[in-house]
């Protein structure tokens, strides 16, 4: 995620208050003031009063109530560490923000930042530019992407039908439903779905005949028409393959379905509902294709062009009941499970040949 090597913000716009992952070095705080050190003349005779251990800035946190339980409570329910408290100089949104970096760093930041473009927010609204917060004492964690992560299938699907005729299937059904889980993935369905539309719109067109659509069924290797393995029986195939590099994409395939499933994804609430009812549908986390430029590709490129013209949901929304230590302490263990959701993904396309090119470069 962006904001693993980056520094969560804080903006204030009117009355909202949200943390925000921001693609810069450090957060723009208030003007640093002269000490009354730096003032003072050098020592003489009589010795002056020193101040340098009086702190050069104060921040008002009257309106700040929300960040001020939170940060208790994430200290309350050991997801805070003690000495990012003095690290922040004691201010709570500081120490939010460093809880929150912690947190997605120790649940496999490095390996999401690989491969996935990712911000995560701490916001008392699902929606951007809207005066509709959420009930009074919920905040909102919330996953979605910058850009959409990339993988190419077609190498890994020959590679594995070498082995079993079944095995290509299992393994497209059980990655892209294991991400799908927590955010998602634009996949071949997604691009039969725009073509079939495609059609519907041409179709009342007089020279309909003359409008090509994206050939998707081409693009797609039959063998992903086998019946999928279970999971179980996927396990039991793994102990039986000598192919080192198609073992270690089932091993890694297993690990990230059984990651997938430690946690159960947040559903829509009623509030929910209503504030997101006019919102599209998320944008995609990762675009799973074929081949560069296949049909796939193609669908999801037009999808682009008109992807932002309505605000879409989050990927992943998690409330947090402030005054509810269990919730809040839930909440973070969710976010844990969909960081190494994310982060086993990365590792399984790290080993699926052909994926060289889909390495993100960060700025150190």
């Amino acid at each position: 995620m962006s904001g693993t090597a980056d520094v969560l913000g804080f903006v204030s716009e009117g009355d909202r208050a949200m943390l925000a992952m921001a693609l810069r070095e450090t957060t723009s705080g208030a003007r640093r003031i002269t000490t009354a050190e730096q003032l003072m003349a050098p020592e003489c005779g009589v010795v002056l009063p020193r101040l340098n251990d009086i702190p050069a800035e104060y921040r008002f946190l009257a309106d700040d109530r929300e960040t001020i339980a939170l940060a208790e409570s994430l200290l309350k329910s050991d997801i805070g560490a003690v000495e990012d408290w003095e690290k922040s100089g004691r201010d709570p949104t500081k120490y939010v923000s460093l809880t929150l970096q912690r947190w997605i760093r120790d649940h496999g930041g490095v390996a999401i930042d690989r491969r996935f473009d990712l911000d995560v927010a701490l916001s008392d609204r699902l929606v951007d530019y809207s005066d509709e917060r959420g009930p009074e004492g919920t905040l909102y964690l919330i996953v979605d992407p910058e850009s959409a992560a990339f993988v190419i299938l077609n190498s890994a699907i020959e590679l594995l039908e070498e082995i079993h005729p079944r095995l290509p299937a299992t393994f497209f059904r059980h990655f892209v439903g294991s991400l799908n889980h927590w955010v998602r993935v634009y996949d071949y369905h997604d691009a039969e779905e725009r073509v079939d539309m495609l059609r519907e719109w041409y179709e009342d067109e007089a020279n309909a005949g003359q409008y090509e659509v994206p050939d998707v069924e081409g693009c797609v290797p039959k063998c992903l028409k086998e019946r999928p393995l279970s999971l179980r029986s996927l396990s039991e195939l793994s102990q039986r393959i000598r192919l080192k590099g198609a073992k270690a994409l089932v091993k890694s395939l297993l690990d990230l379905c059984w990651i997938s499933k430690r946690a159960k994804r947040p559903g829509f609430s009623e509030d929910m509902g209503e504030l997101l009812v006019d919102s599209n549908p998320p944008l995609p986390c990762l675009l799973a294709a074929f081949s560069t430029g296949d049909a796939v590709v193609g669908c999801f490129d037009d999808e682009a062009q008109t992807a932002m013209e309505t605000t879409p949901q989050p990927n992943l929304i998690i409330p947090i009941h402030l005054t509810d230590p269990g919730s809040v302490r839930q909440g973070f263990q969710t976010l844990s499970v969909a960081c190494e959701t994310l982060a086993a993904a990365s590792r399984l396309i790290d080993l699926m040949p052909g994926n060289d090119d889909g390495v993100i470069a960060r700025e150190e």
